[in-house]
């Protein structure tokens, strides 16, 4: 076990009528839960990931500036898989922290707030909490724009989108359309009708927010 007094977040979340999927379904769920687990891992080799029972996953950032990112990451890679796909996520920030090898066994303020949030879902798949009231606050009445606007993209549109946030926003329009096969113009239009540059501008105002305040 390893004590950290250092500013973590945890996402915690589940997948929406799993119960509903086929085992193929189920199959292909598991692998991009999978795929997206591996990205974050790859942007901090110390962020660490758990799946229980399949329908469950939790993921642990230490580049806690990143795990708005991440959480959309998560939502729109399993909802481009088509319209049986969604998930409810509740991410949040707490300093202190008893880190186990086990991601499950881990425990500490921001698993509890994020399981406590997610347990919390009832219509809403998205929630954010963090030991920092203000901070809580602030995104409050925006994040609940987001969940909003998250569950009503289609399942093509998010996976337009969900590349750019794979690769933090490293692709250009032309580099994307080009990964997914399709034109320059329906890259660009699928990308507008998400309303892909307010939900980046929301990622880069979260970063700032976090960067701003005792957690730095």
């Amino acid at each position: 076990m390893k004590t950290t007094n250092k500013a973590l977040a945890v996402i915690s979340g589940d997948i929406v009528d799993s119960t509903k999927l086929t085992s193929e379904q189920f199959e292909i769920l598991l692998g991009q839960i999978k795929n997206i687990q591996k990205c974050i891992t790859a942007a901090n080799p110390l962020n660490a990931h758990s799946i229980e029972r399949g329908d469950e996953f939790q993921s642990v950032v230490h580049d806690i500036e990143n795990v708005l990112r991440y959480t959309i990451l998560y939502r729109i890679g399993i909802k481009s898989l088509g319209k049986e796909f969604d998930s409810r996520i509740s991410f949040a920030i707490a300093s202190n922290a008893d880190l186990r090898e086990s991601v499950s066994e881990s425990m500490g303020e921001a698993f509890i707030l994020s399981g406590r949030g997610l347990k919390s879902l009832k219509s809403d798949r998205l929630c954010f909490s963090s030991d920092e009231f203000e901070l809580t606050e602030y995104f409050y009445l925006l994040f609940k724009y987001l969940d909003r606007q998250l569950t009503e993209l289609t399942s093509r549109q998010c996976e337009v989108m969900f590349p750019m946030f794979q690769t933090n926003e490293a692709l250009s329009i032309n580099e994307l359309g080009k990964q997914l096969g399709i034109s320059v113009p329906t890259t660009s239009k699928s990308l507008k009708a998400s309303g892909w540059s307010l939900i980046s501008e929301l990622n880069f105002l979260f970063i700032n927010q976090v960067v701003g305040i005792k957690y730095a």
